[in-house]
């Protein structure tokens, strides 16, 4: 590991929250997990300390994580942080579409087995370009 992170773990379900925060807390990185959109965007807008990077569940209720994306990068004190999306499978048009719109990095939920592995993977990854976990 490089460095501690601030991350921001966005997704509706709470045992992924858990497991996610279980996972990246163990990697020695600090985790603050939002099961709504809407109030994670308010404690990003609001707060002045900005993570360093935020993981976006692509399938949530009310605002999907393509729409959090999107208003993302159009903040100008928002559009720098690194983005993951999060999701069960990647179809190749999904892929582009998310490199299209700015996502640094696309990560399978893996199995238990492969989810620590996976999430170190992409930490300590230099997120400039869009890659994917395999």
């Amino acid at each position: 590991m490089e460095k501690s992170q601030t991350i921001f773990y966005l997704d509706d379900d709470d045992e992924d929250l858990d497991f996610f925060k279980e996972v990246a807390e163990e990697l020695g990185h600090k985790v603050r997990g939002f099961s709504e959109g809407r109030i994670m965007l308010l404690v990003l807008e609001t707060e002045l300390k900005k993570p360093d990077i935020i993981f976006l569940d692509v399938h949530m209720p009310i605002l999907n994580g393509q729409e959090i994306l999107e208003i993302i990068k159009k903040s100008d004190t928002l559009k720098t942080i690194p983005i993951v999306m999060v999701s069960g499978a990647y179809p190749k048009k999904l892929v582009k579409h998310f490199n299209d719109l700015g996502v640094n990095y696309l990560m399978k939920k893996h199995h238990v087995r492969d989810y620590k592995e996976a999430l170190e993977e992409v930490l300590n990854t230099h997120l400039t370009n869009c890659k994917m976990t395999s």
